[in-house]
């Protein structure tokens, strides 16, 4: 995926999951249609989501994921612009995780998060920027293999 610009978008999940949840991917929160050959989804690193390329585009085919907002992986050239994400119940997830991405630009972005748990999970992430973004502070970051903000 390249070159996707979103502005003014506000997004209110259900939430009230945690990333433990996401690494036992549980049979009674998870769409097992995917899994069914397999006998139901097997437990996994909570930020370790399988790539599963050739079932796209169904997005519950990965089973649950690490973050409640945006999940991106494998993508150069993000724009997000004006976005709000937020849970109607706790939701002990990061609201974004970005996986092997490239060329991220985040502005006047928000994010309603629990205590203790990190707004934005990052691993291999290139030229990362954040401005005017609530709870991220303004940053540049040429480049990093895992980082939790």
């Amino acid at each position: 995926m390249e070159d996707v610009k979103l502005n003014n978008i506000r997004i209110l999940y259900r939430g009230g999951l945690n990333l433990d949840q996401v690494a036992r991917q549980p049979a009674d929160l998870v769409n097992t249609f995917f899994f069914r050959a397999s006998g139901g989804v097997p437990p996994r690193e909570a930020f370790d989501t399988p790539e599963r390329e050739k079932e796209y585009p169904e997005p519950s085919m990965f089973g649950m994921l690490p973050a409640y907002g945006f999940f991106i992986r494998h993508a150069k050239g993000i724009e997000l612009n004006d976005v709000e994400v937020g849970f109607m119940q706790e939701d002990r997830r990061p609201a974004f995780v970005l996986d092997h991405v490239n060329d991220v630009d985040f502005q006047h972005v928000k994010a309603q998060k629990a205590a203790g748990v990190s707004t934005i999970v990052l691993k291999n992430v290139e030229n990362f920027t954040s401005r005017g973004c609530t709870p991220l502070p303004d940053t540049q970051i040429p480049a990093v293999e895992r980082r939790e903000m």
